[in-house]
């Protein structure tokens, strides 16, 4: 009956139209589509589908399995300026662990087993606060941020429903099975009463701070049938597999299943070795800012306890840098004794030494998922630039009152945006809003210091334009532009407007206006931001 064909039809045919669209309200039409294709065998639904997730798992995701910025796509295998500021949705991950769920059941291909441990054990384990219970709604992966808990009294959000799910959930996707054959996908305490076959197994791990698992068959009846054990892409040298104590051989390689077929009986017991081992994991943009992983898991750097509240709750306590020599993970991560999982860096932090752990294990902490990578040549020549670069966004976000982003749904509902011959507009990965005739969104203040009102422009623009910026009513700037030639690049920049006492006295928040001029475009605005005039910048 309801069919978004303005999305679905392009992923079926093979196009990636993701970028600038809201993450969630897309994940449940191609959970749509997969639940009809199970129904019906449509080709179309399961292209889309197969198609959408591998784009979004592969492309769109970041180390921690979530995806998106403030909710949106962005382009493709362009994540280095997204991974900071409100990052990874709680309900994207959900749905997406359920479609993986899903098209595994349709054709078992490890890779989907792959993404539910990534989500599951860092996105999903680390949404919630294990002390009270709170969940997250954005779980962030940048640099120097904090987890984003719902109020247990005065939150109700989407998040808060599929965060309370999520870990009601941790059974669905351990085991599947067909016909003769048992598939073991995810490594966790449980037990699996497959009813149709007359089998029940428990399993034993201390996965994932350990690299240990048992199967027991507790069955009384002898059965012959096939149980597939998953050998995750991360488990290399030193996996392997045991049955009632004999080693086996020839197995197959990482990222496919050990298939034993056997006539088990009670008693039976499988032991297995997950080695997890350190690697890097780059972004697919930029390969000097990278996630530390230990097997699956990511590993945060601890950062100091969180911010409770204040302007400057998200700037950066320290500059998220590490600088080594080329040369392996494990020869500048060290495990820390006695406190399994735990990893202290030795000498590559730039002011001490940094302890990273899972990042589950990481509630109510300052921390840094993405890290900037640097060699001792590097660092010396852009350390100055660097350091500078991040003192300056550290300043900037302390001294602001808020930040409206144009082009984006949601941050637009919350700053009341209207307008009048106004489209959203997408310029190498910055979201923006240009018209017309004119557009506004209504901005907080703070009553107690100086404001300025400071609006990022680019030099794109379709034609010519000229427009006044507008405070409840007052004229307070004009911005004119013109087409850049094809030999320029295209750039960013703020314009600042001081906004006199008068204007703002006794009020609580002001309406910004852009209006066009006569005959010509609002070329295009792609941040609004109120700051204290007063603050050290």
């Amino acid at each position: 009956k309801f069919q978004h064909r303005a999305i679905v039809d392009p992923l079926a045919a093979g196009q990636d139209i993701l970028s600038s669209k809201h993450g969630n309200t897309q994940v449940p039409k191609l959970l749509g589509s997969l639940a009809r294709y199970i129904y019906t065998g449509d080709e179309a639904d399961y292209r889309a589908a197969t198609f959408f997730w591998d784009q979004v798992a592969l492309h769109h995701s970041f180390a921690t399995g979530g995806h998106g910025k403030n909710e949106y796509f962005g382009p493709p295998d362009k994540l280095n300026d997204m991974i900071d500021g409100r990052t990874a949705e709680t309900c994207d991950v959900y749905n997406m662990i359920k479609m993986a769920r899903d098209l595994f059941s349709v054709e078992p291909d490890i890779r989907y087993a792959d993404f539910h441990e990534r989500a599951l054990f860092n996105h999903i384990l680390a949404s919630q606060d294990p002390d009270d219970g709170r969940v997250c709604y954005m779980v962030p992966v940048g640099r120097g941020v904090q987890h984003e808990y719902q109020d247990k009294y005065e939150d109700f959000t989407c998040c808060v429903g599929s965060g309370m799910e999520s870990h009601a959930l941790h059974a669905y996707g351990i085991y599947y099975e067909s016909g003769d054959k048992l598939w073991v996908s995810l490594y966790a305490p449980s037990t699996a009463n497959w009813q149709s076959a007359g089998v029940k197994l428990k399993m034993s791990t201390d996965f994932p701070a350990g690299q240990s698992a048992s199967l027991q068959i507790t069955s009384d009846t002898p059965r012959k049938f096939t149980l597939a054990l998953r050998r995750p892409y991360w488990a290399g040298t030193g996996f392997s597999v045991k049955v009632n104590g004999e080693l086996l051989t020839n197995l197959p390689k990482a990222d496919s299943y050990v298939e034993i077929n056997r006539t088990w009986k009670k008693e039976d017991k499988v032991e297995l070795v997950l080695p997890k081992t350190l690697r890097t994991e780059p972004l697919p943009d930029n390969p000097n800012r990278l996630a530390l992983m230990w097997g699956p898991l990511v590993l945060a750097g601890d950062l100091g306890q969180e911010r409770k509240r204040g302007p400057d709750r998200n700037a950066e306590p320290q500059a998220p840098v590490l600088v080594a020599a080329a040369q392996p993970v494990e020869n500048w991560l060290k495990p820390v004794t006695g406190k399994p999982g735990m990893f202290r860096t030795s000498g590559v932090g730039l002011t001490t030494d940094i302890d990273f752990l899972p990042f589950y294990q990481l509630p109510r902490r300052r921390y840094a998922i993405y890290w900037d990578m640097f060699t001792p040549q590097e660092w010396k020549k852009q350390s100055a630039a660097y350091a500078a670069e991040e003192e300056r966004k550290e300043k900037l976000e302390a001294s602001t009152v808020a930040f409206a982003q144009p082009g984006q749904m949601q941050t637009e509902r919350d700053f009341n945006q209207q307008g009048e011959d106004t489209s959203p507009v997408q310029i190498q990965g910055h979201y923006g809003r240009r018209g017309t005739k004119w557009f506004s969104f209504d901005l907080p203040i703070d009553t107690a210091h100086p404001v300025t009102l400071i609006v990022t422009y680019s030099n794109e623009a379709r034609r010519n334009g000229a427009f006044d910026i507008l405070v409840d009513g007052t004229k307070v700037g004009q911005q004119a532009t013109e087409r850049r030639s094809p030999e320029q690049d295209i750039r960013f920049f703020g314009v600042e407007y001081s906004l006199p006492p008068p204007l703002v006295e006794g009020k609580q928040k002001v309406t910004v206006r852009f209006e066009a001029a006569e005959g010509n475009d609002i070329s295009g605005v792609f941040g609004i931001r109120m700051i204290r005039a007063d603050a050290a910048r």
